[in-house]
């Protein structure tokens, strides 16, 4: 397997928003995706930061991927998470946390969402990553 070049080794960014409304894809129970990824990468830093609360009766989510749904993030009660609190774990916190740092992905970023809808409120996630294999890619 050829080496990653240098250039492929500086690390990008990634900021993806979801806007919850209780559709299918946007808050429904099953999944909603956050990034797409090719090959292998290494989130260096990954946070999630709710600017608008969530609601949503007794919803739940998780971030993660399809086979570890709460890979990165274990199943939090969606009400938990209010405006201006980062989300990295299952006490999301304000103004400051410790970001979710150096792991390593082999397949799409989703959250899981069970037990009810989430039906309104704002989620961003902003990660920086890097390449881990040739083809390595994360969108």
């Amino acid at each position: 397997m050829p080496a990653l070049n240098l250039i492929s080794r500086v690390p990008k960014q990634l900021i993806t928003t979801v806007t919850f409304t209780g559709a299918a894809g946007l808050g429904a129970i099953g999944t909603v995706a956050i990034a797409t990824v090719t090959g292998r990468v290494l989130l260096q830093y990954v946070y999630s930061f709710c600017s608008t609360l969530l609601t949503g009766a007794s919803a739940t989510i998780a971030f993660g991927t399809a086979n570890n749904t709460g890979g990165l993030i274990a199943a939090t009660t969606a009400t938990d998470i209010d405006a201006n609190e980062f989300w990295t774990d299952t006490t999301p916190e304000v103004e400051v946390t410790v970001a979710l740092i150096e792991r390593v992905v082999s397949a799409n970023l989703i959250l899981t969402v069970a037990t009810a809808n989430v039906t309104a409120g704002v989620l961003e996630f902003g990660m920086l990553w890097t390449p881990m294999s040739a083809n390595g890619n994360m969108g």
